[in-house]
This record gives structure tokens, C-alpha cells and sequence, in this order.
């Protein structure tokens, strides 16, 4: 059987069984019904609902708490695995990456299971040990993760590892711990019934301490790796087992002599790690520990190291060519990893309408060999080929010997081509035959997805906007918690959701729950519903001449004047239409638009016994919302939109939603959330409320650097004077792309992520900013030519860059010129 919680992640859903999860903000029994037309049977949940009674051929099982079930239900499969090396990987940074790289460097051979993706959580844990193949697999890597005190007790007593690996102590998920000891310390107890542990000499000795104060008399045995310039056969104050010597940077390796033993007798070996910084040599070498540990060869280490691939942490989604959009997950090969690429595949556009944009894109897969389990025979790419048909895929496209051997499984599929390797795929595909598809690319490193990635990207500029979807949904459902239940939340999506784009944001937004998007012009609502979103959206300023796409593309304007009002009406009664929505604002002190009190009696008047129109919504705005020496006058616009919105209800003898909180509003007087309230800034990560995440990132690389002498001048005007023997990097971004020249001499600065470094760095911007390029002071920065540059994120906030340049976030947000190509991503 299949083990599901995610109704967007069935792919085979006869054999599935779906627990009911509740949260905070989402009830999986809200979905059963659904997953029953869509064919699941088997159901675990702890809510007993009317409508489950008329699922005559379903299977309910009840329980008290469906989180503890599953988790119960994983700890007796894991009790059950009988020959198999449970690993239990755990640690601030890095647990991803160790285990990828163990995976790597194992082989197929190894016959290793890993868990997929980041599932380390209360409800990735045991997801991940229930998809544990209990044949053709020796070592099962399991990857822990805990952000609060209590949560590792719970996953340790689910997988209880046979061998731990401890990566990295970071400050990453530290907020609800005191100390680093005392987030070490809760890390630790899932060792507890290890035999041995794997890391760092230099956290053995912690975790000994932690371990012996917690099992006294235990026969725990540490395997560790330590940097050590001595020669060799000194112990090091753990007496590690890996000592690593020499170490040599170059060309962005890094080349190291290891001696290594299993047994007292040691063995040297030297090894290049195709990484430079410090994190990927400490992950490199705790997944080379392991194995050295495992007794692997140290000779397949060294050539398998070589050839290392980075671990790519997120799937993102990016605009491709000819209309089409790209969905790259190149982050493992296996049948698990596949199943939940595609589950995004078949939700993109699930909601699109009949003749939409989106609905007309094509879903495509190109898919590679997997590589990381055993693929011989029928039987994997048969299912492959099953979930394939099911998805609605048009078009297949495999890679491989063996998906080209097995060819005539996936006969069901409209459209399949066949290639050996990837230069075949691009030596005989074109890019003008790829057009309108959400493009699924999934492919096992050694096939080099990158390269089938370039080939159906759309070309342009190389400055990018990151967008982080799940940080959106993040802060969604922080405001969502904010607000009484069943308080309403619609949320702005106007100026190109503030610059972060427009249809993945509200799409995202949809699956959040939203329960409307407002944009501020009808041509913003037609471009959404264009994209396929189905949720309710509001016009806060239709244009006159607009009045007609309002109606054909069911978007509801807001009325701000009576003018609007007559005009509207009209429109719709010309239609012969009734009941259409409408939104009416309130003047209550903001004084820019809406009616006033003196206002109210004429639109009674106009609406009284009239069927054209119905009220969807009272609102208004606040003025000051964010200011508290601004409270008086604040706290009397809601007393006065309470006012007047209960004269307009009283004259209705249907419900009228009201609304006035703003994103400020929601943070400060959730009191008087009402019925509905309208977040904005604050969803896109920028507010007062404790938790939020910055949504985006406004990023580009170093183009070129050049050393300047001493009294040369830096660009035009000459405005950046050189001193000193300088290095100078250029970077492809300038005022055409959004970056304000108040910025230029020195008043700005940027974040360089240094290639040769593990930590980043901050350049001052010289000389004034150009069209399509800044320069950037990078004399006592490590920079290289192609090394990663935040001009704001997550170390350059766009609020420092707003107080620099007496602004809001709002305008630096909007700015952000359309040639900047957007990337979105979401773990």
C-alpha cells in the first residue's frame, strides 16, 4: 500500500491510503470526498462526518488523532525491516546534502534508500519509512529535522537508527532554543539507541557528554573525521578514524590526503571534492566518513568524489519558451521523487477553466533512466507508464537505455520519443516544436537535465527575481491565524503582486485558500483569469471603458462613487443580467475615494427594489494603520465605517461581508477583523508581525572585475573616485532593471555569496549606477567573476534599501522592472 496526507500527491490512488491530517490551517477531512471520485478507498481519520456515510464502498478507519496513527503506523513498519541499516541523519545544516551524497558516493550498489527530498519533519519522518522497500535495500538514510523542544522524541522512536550521522551545528531553527547547547542537546536523543555515530571529531565530544549524563554505562562507539596537520598517526583529541590532510584549494576544488582506518591499520588516499567552501567540504566528508565506516573502497570514493553533483535543495518553476512553463526537479532520481515532481505537474493547472490559458498548455514529462534503485525489468516503468496516462501527459519524452528499451509501455501516452543519452535529445529536438506545456523535467545527474534546461528556457536577461512560494503560503497562513476563525481573507495582487508576478502568486494564493484576490485595474483581473484562477477578484478601480471585460471575465468592481454606481448598473442591466457583485467603499477618513455618509440615502434610493446589483462586500480603507501615535484617528474610522455599514445592512435582508483591516490593521486590531480582511504588504513578507518571511530575492551575478589604480574615476560623471589599488566588479543590473540611482556613491550596498569563501560580504556601490550596469568596491572582498549578488533578500532587506532612500518597500517592490525574469520555488 501507498501512504498519502497531500491530496495534489496521489498518483495511484486505489492502492493509497489517505490519513486526514488536521492543522492549522488545512482539515484533510475536507478532502475525502474528493479523493473518493478520484478513486482512493482507504481512509484514516478521526472526524466522523455526515458524508462519509453515503461512500458505500470506502473503508474508514477511525481514530483519536490521525498525526499519532500514522506515526504509530510507520514505527511498526520500521520494527518490521528486518536486514536493513536505518540511518538517522540529523543536524542544523547539511542533512540533505550528507544524504544525497551518501547516495552518491554508495552507488547502486549499496542498495540505499533515502528519504526524498527535505521529509524530516512530524510528517515527513514517517512518510519516509513507510516507503522503505523492504526488499533490495540494505541502508535506509532517514533524514530527522526539529525546530521546537519535544519533536525529536517522537521522530527517534519512530525510525530508531542503528547508526546516527550528525552533519553541522548552525543557528538554522534556533528561535526556540536558548542556547546552541541546549538545541544539541534535544538533537542528540535521536542517538540514543545508536551503536554508532558519525560526524565531526570536534561534536563527539558534546554529544558523549549529552549521551552519558542521559543513558549512563552506554556502548555507544563514535567514527569520526577530523582536519589534522600532523602526521598522520597522532590521535586527535577524539582519536579520529578520518584524518584529513593538506587540504588545497584550486579552481574552485578543493584537493585533500586522508588517512582513514576501519581496523588500526591506516590507509592514505587522496581525493578532490568539486567544491571549494568550507560547508560542502564538512558535508562531503562526513558522507565519506560514513562509507569509509561502511568499509567501501577507498579507491571508488576518491573517483566517485570527483564526480560529486550539487544537491539541488528546491524544484523551481521558471517561464520556458515559446509560451511554455518549466518545472525543473533535478534533485534525486527515483520512483518516490518522480511521484511527487508529477503530483506538482498534475496541480498546476488543475483549476484552470475550460479554454483558459493555462488549460489549453499541454502537460509534458521529459524523464530520465532512473539511476538510484533497481530499474531492470518491466516493472517500474510499467507503473511509470500508469501514472503517466493518469496525469493527462500529451507528450512523453525519454532518455536512457532502458526507458528506450521499454518503449512500448507508454503506447497509452499521445506522444513519446525515445533517446539514448541527452546529446541525442538535443541533437534531434527543436525548440519551435515545444510550445504552450507545462514542461515536467526530471532527470538523474549523470543525464545533465541543466543542459535540456538551458535548451527550453526562455532567453533573457540574467538578472533574476526569486520568488519563495512556500514562504508566500508561510505568511498567508500567519495572518489567516490572526483573525477569528472563519474571518475571510482576500488578499492584493494588484501592480504584478507587488512586483513578484502575477499568475503563480495567485495561483499559490488559491491553493492557500484565499478567499479573494484584489487587483487595482480590470486588465490585472482579465490577465489572472487568463491564467486559470478561479477564486473571486476584486477591481478596486475600474476604468469606465472596462465596464464590459468586467462582466465577460466575472470580475467584481468596487463602487466608489455613485457616477460608478449608475454606470455600472446600467451595463449590467443592458446585459439583462441580475444579482452581480459589487463591492462598495466607504469614505471613512482616507478621503481619496468612496461615499460618503451624506451618499448613503442616494444609493439606498438607487437599489431599492432593483435585482441588477447585490452587495457583496462594505469597505474601507485605513489611513494610518502602522502608526501608533495615529491610534484616535484610526480607532474613529472604524467606528465610523461601523457606522455607516450597518445603516447600508439594515436597508438588505441578505448578509453583507465588511471589511476595513489592512495588513497593519490585521497586526494591531485583529478585533475588529469583522467579517473579511484585506492582507497585502505583510503577505509578501514585509510588516510588524513576528515570523514573517521575505518572499523575494532580486539577484544577479558578477559579470566581470578589474583592478583600477589610484586616482582613476569609476563611470559616468566620474563620480566614484579611486584612492587606492582597487578591484572593481560589474554587474548586469541597473535603473532599467528597478535599481534607483539614489543608491549610487557609496549610499548603497550589495551582499556577494564568494565562491571562495563560506561566508558572504557586503560591496559598496561606486560611482553613479547605470542603465544596464553598477559597479560594485570589491577590494577587500574575495569576489570571483560569476559569484551570486543579493541586491535585497534575505541579508539585504528591502526595508534597509527602503530607509535609505526615504521610501516605502512598496515602491522599491514595484519597480522592479518586467525584463527581470521571475523564478519561483518552493521545497
Amino acid at each position: 500500500m501507498l501512504y498519502a496526507t497531500d491530496s495534489r500527491n496521489i498518483s495511484r490512488p486505489e492502492q493509497t491510503i489517505f490519513f486526514a491530517l488536521v492543522g492549522a490551517n488545512n482539515n484533510g477531512h475536507d478532502y475525502v470526498c474528493e479523493l473518493y471520485e478520484r478513486g482512493v478507498r482507504h481512509f484514516v481519520v478521526s472526524e466522523r462526518r455526515k458524508e462519509f456515510g453515503t461512500l458505500h464502498h470506502a473503508e474508514f478507519r477511525y481514530v483519536a488523532d490521525t498525526l499519532e496513527a500514522l506515526q504509530s503506523e510507520a514505527a511498526c513498519y520500521r520494527a518490521s525491516l528486518d536486514g536493513i541499516e536505518v540511518v538517522g541523519i540529523t543536524g542544523s545544516n547539511g542533512k540533505t546534502i550528507v544524504k544525497e551524497w551518501i547516495s552518491q558516493l554508495g552507488g547502486q550498489e549499496a542498495g540505499i534508500y533515502r528519504s526524498p527530498r527535505s521529509y524530516n519533519s512530524q510528517v515527513g519522518v514517517p512518510l519516509s519509512l513507510l516507503s522503505i522497500p523492504a526488499e533490495d535495500c540494505c541502508i535506509a538514510l532517514i533524514e530527522a529535522g526539529m525546530s521546537r523542544p519535544g519533536e525529536m522524541q517522537r521522530i527517534e522512536a519512530m525510525i530508531r537508527p542503528e547508526v546516527g550521522v550528525f552533519t553541522h551545528l548552525g543557528d538554522a531553527h534556533s528561535e526556540n532554543f536558548p542556547t546552541l547547547a541546549a538545541k544539541l542537546r534535544e538533537k542528540a536523543l535521536l542517538f540514543k539507541g545508536c551503536r554508532t555515530i558519525i560526524t565531526r571529531a570536534g561534536y563527539a565530544a558534546q554529544l558523549k557528554e549529552i549521551l552519558d549524563n542521559d543513558i549512563p554505562g552506554n556502548n555507544i562507539e563514535f567514527f569520526t573525521w577530523a582536519e589534522d596537520d600532523t602526521d598522520g598517526c597522532n590521535a586527535t583529541e577524539w582519536d579520529a578514524q578520518v584524518k584529513v590532510q593538506s587540504p588545497i584549494i584550486q579552481d574552485n576544488s578543493r584537493r585533500v590526503e586522508i588517512l582513514s582506518t576501519a581496523n588500526g591499520l591506516w590507509t592514505r588516499f587522496g581525493m578532490t571534492i568539486p567544491f571549494a567552501d568550507d560547508a560542502s567540504f564538512e558535508n562531503c566528508m562526513t558522507a565519506v566518513t560514513y562509507l569509509l565506516y561502511k568499509g567501501m573502497s577507498s579507491d571508488v570514493i576518491a573517483v566517485r568524489a570527483a564526480e560529486l553533483q550539487p544537491v539541488a535543495m528546491r524544484m523551481e518553476i521558471r517561464e520556458g519558451i515559446n509560451g511554455c512553463t518549466l518545472i525543473k526537479d533535478y534533485y534525486n532520481s527515483d520512483p518516490a521523487s518522480f511521484a511527487l515532481a508529477l503530483a506538482t505537474l498534475k496541480s498546476y493547472n488543475t483549476d484552470a477553466p475550460k479554454g483558459s490559458a493555462r488549460d489549453s498548455q499541454r502537460r509534458a514529462v521529459v524523464l530520465s533512466d532512473f539511476i538510484d534503485v533497481d530499474s531492470s525489468g518491466s516493472g517500474l516503468y510499467s507503473q511509470i507508464a500508469e501514472q503517466l496516462a493518469a496525469a493527462d501527459v500529451s507528450l512523453f519524452i525519454g532518455i536512457g537505455p532502458e526507458l528506450h528499451a521499454h518503449r512500448e509501455l507508454f503506447s497509452r501516452i499521445r506522444t513519446t520519443r525515445f533517446y539514448e543519452d541527452t546529446s541525442a535529445f538535443l541533437a534531434h529536438e527543436r525548440r519551435n516544436t515545444f510550445y504552450d506545456m507545462i514542461l515536467l523535467l526530471k532527470g538523474a545527474r549523470k543525464f545533465h537535465f541543466e543542459d535540456i534546461g538551458a535548451f527550453l528556457s526562455k532567453q533573457s536577461h540574467t538578472t533574476v527575481l526569486e520568488v519563495d512560494l512556500d514562504a508566500l503560503a508561510h505568511n498567508f497562513h500567519l495572518y489567516r491565524r490572526q483573525v477569528p476563525k472563519g474571518t475571510r481573507i482576500a488578499v492584493m495582487v494588484k501592480a504584478f503582486s507587488y512586483g513578484a508576478g502575477a499568475g503563480e502568486i495567485a495561483a499559490q494564493l488559491q491553493y492557500c485558500g484565499a478567499d479573494y484576490l484584489m487587483v487595482a485595474y480590470t486588465d490585472e483581473g482579465v490577465e489572472l483569469r487568463r491564467k486559470g484562477i478561479t477564486t473571486p477578484i476584486g477591481v478596486m478601480n475600474p476604468e469606465p471603458e472596462s465596464l464590459s471585460q468586467i462582466i465577460e471575465y466575472s470580475l467584481e468592481p468596487e463602487i466608489y462613487s455613485l457616477d460608478m454606481l449608475h454606470k455600472f448598473e446600467a451595463e449590467v442591466a443592458g446585459l439583462g443580467m441580475e444579482n452581480y457583485p459589487v463591492h462598495i467603499k466607504l469614505n471613512t477618513g482616507m478621503n481619496r475615494s468612496g461615499l460618503d455618509m451624506q451618499d448613503l440615502a442616494e444609493l439606498l434610493g438607487f437599489l431599492s427594489g432593483r435585482r441588477t446589483l447585490v452587495i457583496r462586500s462594505l469597505f474601507s480603507h485605513l489611513a494610518a494603520a502602522d502608526d501608533p501615535a495615529e491610534d484616535d484617528f484610526t480607532l474613529g474610522q472604524i467606528m465610523r465605517f461601523e457606522q455607516m455599514s450597518g445603516i447600508v445592512q439594515s436597508d438588505f435582508d441578505y448578509p453583507i461581508l465588511r471589511h476595513i483591516l489592512n495588513s497593519a490593521g490585521i497586526e494591531r486590531f485583529p478585533q475588529f477583523a469583522f467579517d473579511m480582511v484585506r492582507a497585502g504588504i505583510g503577505v509578501y513578507g514585509i510588516g510588524g508581525l513576528d515570523g514573517l518571511k521575505p518572499i523575494s530575492s532580486f539577484k544577479t551575478h558578477i559579470a566581470s572585475i578589474r583592478d583600477v589604480a589610484p586616482g582613476q574615476t569609476i563611470g559616468y560623471g566620474r563620480h566614484g573616485k579611486i584612492t587606492r589599488p582597487s578591484r572593481i566588479a560589474v554587474i548586469p543590473v541597473g535603473y532599467a532593471d528597478g535599481l534607483d540611482r539614489h543608491l549610487s556613491r557609496g549610499v548603497g550596498e550589495m551582499y556577494i555569496r564568494c565562491s571562495d569563501s563560506p561566508t558572504g560580504f557586503r560591496a559598496p556601490i561606486i560611482g553613479n549606477i547605470c542603465m544596464d550596469a553598477t559597479m560594485l568596491d570589491v577590494t577587500d572582498i574575495p569576489a570571483s567573476v560569476g559569484d551570486e549578488v543579493e541586491i535585497f533578500g534575505h541579508h539585504i532587506p528591502v526595508t534597509e534599501l527602503a530607509r535609505k532612500l526615504d521610501t516605502i518597500p512598496y515602491e522599491i517592490l514595484t519597480s522592479i522592472a518586467p525584463r527581470v525574469k521571475r523564478v519561483y520555488y518552493k521545497e
